[in-house]
């Protein structure tokens, strides 16, 4: 499917604001911002979607620093994934407040310290990597992003696009062979010119005195294996 974005540059306003940025660069960034942050909220709802796979409750939330388990929880799913299909789990799909309580959380600061994988003494310290090594997994995905949910002309009401609901434990493709099992892929289609991260392209509009900016992104997301995957729920109170 394609998908895009226009921002228009204003005539008045590119020479009003010339002295102090680029507008047509902004508005690049605007539009590029746009479709990759639509392809974000199109992937969070295939893979934290209870339709598609039956999560399994956490105990204890993983905001409750002193009694979770977190690193129970996900070898659990671990390896349930690997009995049901054979695969190994590569990755942990969370959201930024899940990852931001992860590093409050007494059993992970526990393993770091045990394991030499750093010094957990203050939760800011604690990376991305080290949580590799305390899961035992390649990758861990954290996802920030922050869409409106509210209706156009609506007052603003932000939301998480990955919800602090869910956590998933899954096999994701590292390759480009697309019969390697795995979760899923984004299928990217060029023939029409468009390019993995979106297609730049700009053109006039002389009935609004107007540069248009357009970014374009012919993409499909699709689930390929849901026994490559596992969805926690319960994971923030």
């Amino acid at each position: 499917e394609e998908h895009g974005h226009e921002e228009p540059v204003d005539d008045a306003e590119a020479e009003m604001y010339a002295d102090f940025f680029d507008a047509e660069l902004i508005a690049t960034q605007r539009a590029m911002s746009s479709v990759l942050v639509n392809h974000e909220k199109r992937c969070a709802d295939l893979l934290f979607n209870t339709s598609t796979f039956t999560p399994t409750s956490v105990t204890n939330e993983w905001d409750d620093a002193a009694n979770c388990t977190p690193v129970d929880d996900v070898e659990g799913r671990v390896q349930a994934i690997y009995d049901a299909s054979g695969l190994w789990a590569n990755a942990l799909i969370i959201n930024k407040k899940v990852f931001r309580n992860l590093r409050e959380s007494s059993q992970v600061r526990d393993r770091i310290a045990s394991s030499g994988a750093g010094d957990p003494t203050k939760a800011q310290d604690i990376t991305v990597n080290m949580l590799k090594a305390v899961f035992d997994l390649d990758y861990i995905f954290v996802g920030g992003g922050t869409k409106n949910s509210a209706n156009e002309g609506q007052s603003a009401s932000p939301a998480q696009i990955w919800s602090g609901e869910y956590a998933m434990v899954a096999k994701v493709a590292t390759g480009a062979d697309v019969r390697e099992p795995c979760l899923g892929r984004t299928f990217h289609w060029s023939a029409d010119g468009s390019v993995a991260a979106g297609m730049i392209e700009s053109y006039r509009d002389e009935n609004v005195r107007s540069d248009v900016i357009r970014v374009r992104h012919d993409v499909h997301q699709k689930i390929l294996l849901t026994g490559a995957a596992a969805l926690l729920d319960n994971i923030t109170t």
